[in-house]
């Protein structure tokens, strides 16, 4: 029974690494000396360092999107989308 779940808490380990390395791998954000060092994390410090990497991916696209959706919310001259269109 003890063998069986270890067995199922490394087969979990492995799907969580492989998943948060093929994010990592297929975004753009990071330099490719970023993704060297992350990449080393998620492999080499079990269990914690896959999580931590997803963690901090979040929380970078989530702020990249933030910063994105307030920049195309007003026009250069500060004049918001909804005004221009007649606020429908």
């Amino acid at each position: 029974m003890r063998e069986n779940l270890f067995l199922i808490a490394l087969i979990l380990l492995i799907i969580l690494n492989i998943f948060v390395s093929y994010n990592l791998l297929k975004d753009d954000y990071y330099e490719k000396k970023q993704k060297i060092i992350q990449f080393l994390i998620i492999w080499l410090i079990p269990i914690i360092g896959g999580l931590i990497v997803l963690f901090f991916m979040n929380r970078e696209e989530k702020t990249n999107r933030n910063s994105l959706e307030s920049s195309n919310s007003t026009s250069p001259m500060g004049i918001s989308e909804s005004s221009v269109s007649g606020g429908d």
